[in-house]
């Protein structure tokens, strides 16, 4: 596979999956990277600042500062203290984010599933 196709279907895959959270999206009322932030802190407990979601995630700082306002408004993340370093800001999902993070696991299980089927373990 050249490198121009492995970018290709990266880029198919990176569609796929925001094309599979569309109704998860329209349900909430959320914006894609909205969304995106809740999924990672549920499912990066141990990655819980804003510069964990831009470094790994690859998303702009001030779109997550933007983002993540918008969760702490709706109730849906809260802010709190690191232990031992006060100058960082630990971001965590609310009981109220509950049901959107329960859809979005269903939704993420169903869409392993539909893009690692017929791959063997070889």
């Amino acid at each position: 596979m050249t490198i121009s196709t492995f970018l290709e279907v990266a880029k198919d895959i990176t569609s796929a999956y925001n094309k599979m959270c569309e109704p998860i999206l329209d349900k909430y009322g959320l914006h894609q990277v909205s969304f995106d932030i809740l999924m990672f802190l549920t499912n990066n407990p141990d990655l819980s600042t804003a510069q964990d979601i831009c470094k790994i995630r690859k998303i702009k700082k001030n779109l997550v500062s933007v983002h993540v306002e918008r969760l702490v408004c709706q109730g849906l993340i809260k802010r709190g203290s690191i232990f031992g370093d006060r100058r960082k800001i630990a971001l965590t999902c609310t009981e109220k984010s509950a049901p959107i993070i329960a859809d979005g696991l269903a939704m993420q299980k169903e869409f392993y599933e539909l893009i690692s089927s017929g791959i063997t373990d070889d």
